[in-house]
């Protein structure tokens, strides 16, 4: 296996390095004495290694010999017969080819999708007690979080998560600035671009592809997400079952579900599958990244539990490729990259209803208690609808004691104030694009 890995570092030094499109993901930097592994997680596609090139190409810039770097794909061929005791062949490799680097701390090891290996754990800690290289990791599951990587680690990460393009990297991906005063070119140009990111979404191999090929494309990494971080990895023999139910959230993104809901749908239909085998999947497809479910906010953990959630794709852009009706869905493309942009920022998101039987989309809770309130409306130029959005977000500001609400709307800006509480009308570009 020594011979393996010579190899494949011997390619990456003998190769161009790719310049990717630059991810607002900020590395916080360690001082010498601290020993941590920083670990990118998030949905296969979603940019993780390319996360990996920014942060190298940066390195690069500061000076740093190409040599000083390590980078190793663990789905690579090559490897698929990788076992734990071939993990010491790395760094065998590694300093067989660079004995002179053997002291060196500005060393920089990056190992994309190393928990496809066993024993991977045990390895990233040995390396961290014993060694002086800066380590980088990625993933596709959110078991990278779990309690026994934690343990297994003993505390000593740092993780971020990458997630499909937000709308600013989007906007600079097509080359379009928001630090400066926009012209009336420029603000068209970002009103196209909204209706493209709100339809096709912020996958970056997505967004520079023809269209024609956008639904086999983004299909096709649902399928890798069945079969990779799904059967595979938990030995699922009921592959049909899982394909239904990831089938039946993307169709339904933005909506109310229960477990008990989707097992009747499918008895129904002939299908059978127990309801801890529903529950287990889509934890799975949660801890792959594809979908979150929003609980209802209650300080009742039975009350969160015994009501449905709503689920979200970690890309709108899952709607268009799995709606059977892409015409009525312009609603649920804007509320689920609302709530994509939330997630990016906050974890303790809800939704949330009132004693009068208002829903209002999102509500975040900070870490120090603090609360928002979020709508998100694709107009509320309709009497209807906006006293329906009004109604229920000065009923839960009410409620919670919040000041401020926020709708994030297609087009429509105002200040709405009722009873001493202000409700913000925000276009979706510009929401989007706020730091």
């Amino acid at each position: 296996m020594r011979e393996v890995f010579e190899q494949l570092i011997l390619d990456f030094h003998n190769s161009k390095l790719p310049v990717p499109s630059k991810r607002e993901i900020n590395i916080l930097p360690l001082s010498e004495n601290v020993r941590k592994a920083y670990i990118f997680i998030g949905m296969r596609r979603s940019g993780k290694t390319w996360t990996m090139y920014q942060r190298m190409n940066e390195l690069l810039s500061q000076g740093l010999d190409k040599t000083k770097l390590l980078y190793i794909n663990f789905e690579d061929d090559r490897l698929i017969s990788m076992q734990t005791k071939d993990f010491q062949s790395i760094l065998d490799a590694y300093f067989g080819l660079y004995p002179q680097y053997l002291e060196r701390q500005d060393l920089y090891f990056f190992f994309d999708e190393i928990h496809e290996i066993k024993g991977w754990e045990q390895f990233t800690r040995r390396i961290l007690d014993q060694e002086k290289m800066h380590i980088y990791i990625s993933g596709s599951s959110a078991k990278l979080l779990g309690k026994e990587i934690a343990s297994a680690l003993r505390g000593r990460t740092i993780v971020t998560e990458v997630f499909p393009f937000s709308f600013r990297e989007y906007l600079n991906f097509e080359g379009l600035s928001l630090s400066k005063k926009l012209s009336t070119k420029e603000k068209a140009m970002i009103s196209h671009c909204m209706k493209d990111f709100l339809q096709y979404g912020g996958f970056p191999e997505a967004v520079s592809l023809d269209k024609r090929f956008f639904n086999d494309l983004l299909q096709g990494y649902i399928d890798s997400v069945i079969y990779r971080d799904i059967v595979e990895r938990y030995n699922i023999s009921n592959v049909h079952a899982i394909r239904e139910l990831i089938t039946f959230c993307l169709q339904n993104l933005s909506s109310l579900i229960s477990i008990n809901k989707i097992y009747h749908t499918f008895k129904s239909q002939g299908q059978s599958i127990g309801k801890n085998s529903l529950y287990e999947f889509m934890g799975y497809l949660e801890d792959a990244y594809c979908i979150f479910s929003v609980p209802i906010f209650s300080h009742s953990r039975r009350k969160q539990v015994v009501n449905p959630k709503k689920i979200y794709g970690v890309d709108q852009g899952f709607i268009t490729a799995y709606t059977v009706k892409p015409q009525f869905e312009e609603a649920s493309r804007l509320e689920n990259a609302v709530f994509c942009r939330l997630r990016q920022s906050v974890e303790n998101i809800f939704y949330y209803k009132t004693k009068k039987g208002g829903e209002i989309d999102f509500l975040t809770v900070m870490p120090h208690g603090k609360m928002a309130l979020y709508q998100a409306s694709v107009s509320i130029a309709d009497k209807k609808t906006y006293d329906r959005e009004v109604s229920a977000l000065t009923q839960a500001m009410e409620e919670l004691s919040v000041k401020e609400g926020i709708i994030v709307t297609l087009n429509d800006k105002k200040t709405i104030t009722l009873k001493k509480r202000t409700i913000q009308c925000i276009p979706a570009w510009q929401w989007l694009t706020e730091q």
